[in-house]
């Protein structure tokens, strides 16, 4: 009896299943899943249910799954979508803690199909759990259970997960693999994503002994939050490699129609790469490339790269793509690059890094010494080659009767493996597919035969310069990130219940929904955060009073529910130095606000004294549709949206984060001190940023704000205005 410790045990290692839909015609999908079955060689109990016939395949149909005189573990429903509520009810009255629903025809369709998941969902809670549907359901070799498509899928398991939302692409996906060397521990097509979902199925396999990559296809999230969550406690531990589609305004009305799933912002996607150390990839290629990377070099590699040509075309090729994926290409040491010029002729050769052999078909004896000299360089972290022809075939074409002997070409495919296993240095072989056409189809056998050669032995292949970078790249980026920083500390906690009493008083004062000036510094002044503190004036006497009292320099500004971007219209005077100067201010803004926006309410306007000169920055947050706050830091003033730079990350932050977002923005140097601008606080501005991170988990209903100008200085910074947009269903 399977010992089921996990609830989705039950659709990985189902030991009877029960497939409603199946019928005695053979081309169902229900009876097609029967033959996926038996072809993939499934050993359980299988049932046929349906409301006619007698038999299918051999196997006895029942009219009701009551009817059935077992335990079902998993139950596989092809049925119209209809009568899909009523067959869960029958699932659950049998006691089967897992369904497939194949059938399509519900949320991705419209609001009739919405409204049937939803009572599929509500009928199902904590009774039974339901992937799909709209899926192909799972496919686990060490459990033999496979997909509708999937009766000649490999049988031997792997270390590799994949999840996808897409039945067909999942299929594609698989089958791309195995002739990549990936094997599968799991796979999941969860459809709609109904009841089980991408954080479900992340955090089960984080916890799976038989999965040690994680790999995804993703059009949308249901809960970002949580999978923010779930995917940065699993930073470091096994690499998680998403295929995130629908980014693009084209892409995310696509994916919405398909799986019925809302397609997350660029934006936020990004900060949720930087933030979990998941690894992005945005093709079949480059999916398929870094789970092969991940398999054959499970911790990742370093950046810098011995690269090894059989020509010179390649070794420029070969640099120019290291050098655009971000890896290194550094000098030999002294000794390894004297050794190298001892062992390659003197001319048609270099011996610098990267490194012409000059030749395709090098003698077994060279290579091997080459690779050797090479991997003890302690310069190096992973070696590449690249144009060296292992196959006896296409030695024959290119130099005919000047080919080395058949034994010695294959001998030459040892030696890569034999240094591999004596210096523990990683090895990459690069394999393109040189000749394409029909008439040359043998060459692509013996291609993939010294392909899989390499595969088994742990040694990673490629078809091109850049594919091969491109993966390598990732695996740095999963090293760099692992083991860092990555969940927030609490003691960070600094925020009381006193300051959200504060915000929630002036809420229920206000009943707009965006807060003046004056409110949103009262509120961030009671959260600690430094500002300019605004006094307001409902006439030109009371401004002037007000100048006198706080004293000049004087800034003033109008405050109105209706504008929120004040310099535009001419509603912001700066450095003023005297009542005249106050008074002519208060009339010229007057002015320009009943000219330019009318139907304004004007409740007055505000005095502060003028900051002191420093570096105009801006932080700010605004909700995400999926990941929910995101905080922003960049340049500030009036050109913040034309300039754009800015950094994003989702809330919670940690050290990390703000450390990260600071450094990330282009404009970093004249933090640091640029020509006579001396360098601002930084560590300060790290603190004010998980303050406000605080601050917006505390108040969910701040829908966006701005701090803009924040003036930083070389000891703190100072909020000269902010503005809190409000959405008060929250």
């Amino acid at each position: 009896m399977t010992n089921y410790n996990n609830e989705l045990d039950y659709f990985f290692r189902p030991e009877a299943i029960a497939v409603i839909g199946a019928s005695e015609n053979l081309v169902s999908y229900g009876t097609r899943y029967i033959q996926a079955l038996l072809d993939f060689g499934y050993k359980g109990k299988l049932y046929a249910v349906n409301h006619k016939g007698d038999k299918v395949l051999g196997y006895k149909i029942y009219r009701k799954l009551a009817d059935i005189p077992d335990t079902i573990d998993l139950a596989f429903i092809t049925i119209p979508s209809r009568f899909i509520v009523d067959i869960v009810k029958e699932c659950i009255e049998k006691g089967i803690k897992a369904a497939v629903l194949f059938t399509a025809g519900f949320s991705e369709t419209g609001e009739q199909g919405r409204i049937i998941e939803q009572q599929i969902v509500q009928i199902a809670e904590k009774k039974i759990r339901i992937m799909g549907p709209n899926c192909f359901g799972p496919y686990c070799p060490e459990g033999v259970i496979t997909v509708v498509t999937g009766g000649d899928f490999s049988k031997e398991a792997g270390t590799v997960a994949l999840t996808a939302q897409s039945g067909q692409l999942s299929e594609c996906i698989i089958g791309r693999a195995l002739g990549e060397g990936i094997r599968y521990s799991k796979v999941a097509s969860y459809g709609n994503a109904s009841d089980i979902n991408e954080s479900d199925l992340l955090e089960y396999l984080m916890q799976d002994d038989d999965t040690k990559i994680i790999t995804s296809y993703l059009e949308g999230v249901k809960d970002g939050p949580q999978y923010f969550d779930i995917a940065r406690r699993n930073s470091g531990k096994k690499p998680l490699i998403i295929w995130k589609v629908g980014l693009t305004q084209i892409g995310a009305a696509a994916s919405s129609s398909h799986t019925g799933s809302l397609a997350g912002t660029d934006t936020a996607w990004n900060a949720f790469f930087q933030q979990t150390n998941a690894i992005p990839v945005s093709t079949l290629d480059e999916l398929t490339d870094t789970t092969v990377g991940f398999s054959c070099i499970p911790e990742g590699c370093g950046l810098r790269v011995a690269y090894v040509s059989g020509g010179g075309a390649g070794t420029v090729i070969g640099a120019d793509a290291c050098e655009i994926s971000g890896m290194k290409m550094p000098d030999f040491a002294a000794e390894t690059e004297a050794k190298l010029r001892e062992l390659l002729p003197n001319i048609g050769t270099s011996s610098r890094n990267p490194v012409d052999i000059g030749n395709p078909h090098p003698p077994l004896e060279l290579l091997e010494a080459l690779l050797e000299t090479m991997s003890a360089d302690e310069n190096i972290d992973i070696i590449v080659i690249r144009r060296v022809l292992f196959s006896v075939k296409m030695s024959k074409i290119f130099s005919g009767t000047t080919a080395p002997p058949e034994e010695q070409q294959q001998a030459l495919l040892e030696v890569p493996v034999r240094v591999r296993n004596k210096y523990k240095k990683p090895i990459i072989i690069i394999l393109p597919e040189d000749l394409t056409g029909v008439e040359s189809i043998e060459l692509e056998v013996e291609r993939r035969n010294i392909r899989d050669y390499f595969f088994a032995n742990g040694i990673p292949v490629f078809l091109s310069e850049q594919r091969t970078f491109n993966a390598l790249s990732n695996l740095v980026k999963f090293r760099v990130g692992s083991g860092k920083d990555i969940i927030p500390e609490k003691i960070h906690k600094s925020v009381s219940s006193e300051n959200r009493k504060i915000f929630l008083d002036i809420l229920k004062k206000s009943d707009r929904n965006i807060l003046d000036e004056i409110q949103c510094k009262t509120i961030l002044k009671e959260y600690g955060i430094n500002v300019t503190e605004p006094v307001l004036a409902k006439s030109e006497d009371e401004a002037v009073s007000v100048a006198n009292n706080l004293g000049y320099p004087m800034v003033m500004k109008i405050i109105s529910p209706q504008i929120t971007h004040k310099s535009d219209i001419g509603g912001v005077k700066l450095c003023l130095q005297n009542e005249d100067q106050v008074k002519n201010a208060y009339g010229e803004i007057m002015t320009a606000v009943k000219e330019k926006t009318a139907e304004a309410v004007i409740e007055g306007v505000s005095l502060q004294k003028m900051a002191e000169p420093g570096l105009e920055l801006v932080m700010g947050m605004t909700k995400d549709p999926q990941f929910g706050p995101m905080l922003m830091f960049g340049l500030g003033g009036t050109f913040v949206e034309v300039i754009k730079d800015v950094s994003f990350r989702i809330v919670p932050l940690t050290n990390k984060d703000a450390g990260d977002m600071i450094r990330q923005i282009k404009a970093y140097r004249m933090l640091e001190g640029y020509r006579e601008q001396p360098a601002v606080d930084i560590e300060y501005l790290e603190k004010l940023l998980l303050k406000l991170s605080e601050f917006i988990e505390e108040n969910p209903e701040i829908k966006e704000m701005d701090i803009n100008p924040l003036i930083a200085y070389s000891d703190g910074a100072v909020a000269v205005d902010a503005r809190i947009i409000l959405d008060r269903k929250q």
